[in-house]
């Protein structure tokens, strides 16, 4: 059955009170050391989360105007400086960061690695106090967007938002059939979001048109990435907050059982409908 999603005002549910923040360290198998950003939203029990992976040449302060819709849907963020990219320059005591041409920088901070750091990501997020581990979601631009797809089967998505999905000469060859593999194995709802002028991204999203939990929004023009915010905000956050705010995955029965190791597999709709309009 396909689950339409219904705009609603974004709940006023934070009150008076301000989000937890904290900066967060990571260090990856290959020696960067990561620097992000937890933001949590007031309030009791544990909160759902969206990991978001920002476009080449830019940093985590991207996210600024989505992570406040999510906040103000009680959901938390993790915002990374991807590896090479703001404050996250450092592998082993050197200075490696990205520079104005995409495929030197590819190769020089290896963005081949983004999706395994996405999962590291996921991993020690899920460990943190007041977040639910069942319901993270991840969010990607570019070639975060990418990146995020291909992380989703391992992180264990409930919802993926990608917007210009790119950068595919960063992971070699194949890149396309790799990412219709992960995204069949993920079981997440998916939103794309591409220019129909912005080939290589719109080719992407065309790609996975069909596929489960997939919907594929084509939109006239050029626009990459974070320029989709302005028009498009709204029915990103409506989106991921249909799936991880609304729709938490039923426990396994398993669960009760101590000692019991989980397989999370987040239940999604069989097919995502197209997020509704904003006005």
């Amino acid at each position: 059955m396909r689950r339409s999603l219904v705009l609603l005002a974004l709940p006023a549910i934070l009150g008076a009170a301000s989000p937890a923040t904290r900066e967060v360290t990571l260090k990856t198998p290959d020696g960067f050391t990561l620097k992000g950003t937890l933001t949590v939203p007031p309030g009791p029990g544990r909160h759902a989360a969206v990991i978001l992976a920002h476009q080449f040449r830019s940093d985590r302060g991207g996210w600024a105007p989505l992570t406040e819709k999510l906040l103000g849907q009680g959901i938390a963020t993790l915002a990374l400086d991807l590896r090479g990219h703001g404050l996250s320059t450092d592998r082993n005591g050197e200075v490696v960061a990205v520079g104005e041409d995409f495929l030197a920088s590819a190769k020089k901070v290896g963005f081949d690695h983004i999706p395994q750091d996405l999962e590291q990501a996921a991993a020690w997020l899920r460990k943190q106090p007041g977040i639910d581990g069942r319901r993270l979601g991840l969010a990607g631009s570019s070639v975060g967007a990418l990146s995020a797809l291909l992380a989703a089967p391992k992180v264990h998505a409930v919802a993926v938002l990608a917007l210009s999905p790119a950068g595919n000469a960063a992971f070699g060859e194949g890149t396309e059939g790799h990412l219709k593999g992960a995204v069949s194995r993920a079981r997440a709802a998916v939103f794309t979001l591409a220019s129909e002028e912005d080939l290589e991204a719109w080719q992407n999203s065309k790609s996975l048109t069909g596929l489960p939990g997939v919907y594929a929004k084509g939109v006239p023009g050029k626009a990459h990435g974070f320029d989709f915010f302005a028009p498009h905000g709204d029915t990103m956050a409506v989106f991921l907050g249909e799936y991880l705010r609304r729709h938490a995955p039923v426990r396994p029965k398993a669960e009760v059982q101590a000692g019991t190791k989980l397989e999370m597999k987040p239940e999604v709709a069989p097919a995502a409908a197209a997020p509704a309009k904003t006005k």
